[in-house]
């Protein structure tokens, strides 16, 4: 295995920097011409990823109402005027030092260098099941997935990801009596993901949408796709949004069955 080492504090504080930078950039430039009627500022909450991940504000309310994140939208706002290149330069002026704060603060749990602590099953974790969806069947539960190896990739060893799968499908079974999983996400996208799962859930894939890609949410669910194992920002992904205008991996939502998800896994 490869040797590498855990991101240091100066290279955090990079990651947010380029995080929020992107973002102001993305909404500024590509998401306000499409939503004209809309302020900037609530582009920013509802469709990058500056606070919650950038920030690390994932203990904000459903209102986005810190105080931070109030002041950076409400100076957004102020300056919707401005080109995409000034506006983001400007951006970044104001939120510098308390970008500098957050990244002292939250480095030793950041990504890449800390598991989160809620995570059930090495890199993966999941809900109660739901029932009444009108797409995914009863008893399924959502699962979801972090980087429990970093600065490694989840993908570098293949028997590790086997056995987090195992593990999740163990404890829902005895938890929940669970009869099935089902994520949203870009690694819906990536072979590497996919080659865990059974045909079903190929089968099931939702129908891409090119709007998805212009139009992204906040979370790492489309954004993970330029984060690297190490918690850093790829390069190469923030100029192909730069460029493009969108993210380069489509985030879809699938589901198969628990019987099915264990005879694929055995073939490992």
């Amino acid at each position: 295995m490869t040797e590498l080492h855990l991101k240091t504090p100066a290279e955090h504080f990079e990651y947010i920097r380029s995080m929020l930078r992107l973002s102001f950039f993305f909404a500024r430039k590509y998401l306000a011409p499409k939503f004209p009627e809309k302020e900037i500022g609530e582009l920013i909450k509802a469709h990058t990823p500056a606070f919650y991940h950038g920030m690390f504000y994932n203990d904000i309310t459903a209102n986005w109402s810190n105080h931070d994140c109030q002041q950076i939208v409400e100076h957004a706002n102020r300056l919707k005027h401005l080109t995409p290149e000034d506006f983001e330069e400007e951006m970044w002026d104001f939120v510098k030092n308390i970008a500098r704060f957050r990244a002292l603060e939250n480095y030793p749990r950041s990504v890449g260098v800390a598991h989160p602590a809620s995570w059930h099953c090495g890199s993966l974790t999941y809900d109660p099941p739901i029932s009444g969806d009108t797409v995914i069947p009863d008893n399924y539960t959502a699962i979801h997935i972090a980087n429990g190896v970093g600065p490694h990739s989840i993908f570098e060893d293949q028997e590790y990801l086997l056995c987090c799968f195992k593990l999740l499908i163990k404890e829902i079974e005895i938890k929940y009596n669970a009869k099935g999983i089902y994520t949203c996400t870009w690694l819906n996208s990536n072979p590497n993901w996919l080659k865990f799962f059974p045909q079903e859930w190929l089968d099931n894939m939702e129908k891409a949408d090119p709007v998805k890609l212009e139009v992204p949410g906040w979370s790492v669910a489309d954004w993970g796709q330029i984060i690297s194992s190490r918690g850093t920002i790829r390069p190469y992904m923030d100029e192909f949004v730069r460029q493009n205008g969108r993210l380069k991996y489509m985030k879809l939502i699938s589901y198969c069955s628990l019987a099915n998800l264990k005879k694929h896994l055995q073939k490992f």
